[in-house]
């Protein structure tokens, strides 16, 4: 049931090509508990620049989401990413390092 709510929230992410400097975090959003919340917290995370949520969950009782991003870090940051949640009243924390997932080495 919990990844069902949220994969209303991963079809607002738009799909697109593999960005040169494309990176992945994942990105733990607290403070969702609405129903609409973790859709609200999705796009306010995919409207950011070249952000692109592509797996997640949702844990209704502990009112929190996470969301794994895939972003072009030449077109944005971290700091927008976290940021990008907190204009809706919802706090996020970067939960992983972002990695390299350009497959080169």
């Amino acid at each position: 049931m919990k990844k069902l709510l949220l994969a209303g929230a991963l079809i607002l992410a738009s799909g697109g090509g593999l960005f040169a400097g494309q990176r992945t975090a994942t990105i733990e959003v607290t403070g969702l508990y609405c129903a609409s919340c973790p859709y609200i917290a999705a796009q306010a995370i995919t409207d950011v620049a070249s952000a692109r949520i592509v797996d997640g969950f949702y844990d209704q009782q502990a009112q929190l989401a996470r969301y794994v991003v895939e972003y072009d870090d030449d077109m944005t940051t971290l700091d927008e990413l976290v940021a990008a949640t907190m204009q809706y009243g919802y706090p996020a924390t970067l939960i992983e390092t972002p990695e390299d997932t350009s497959g080169e080495s």
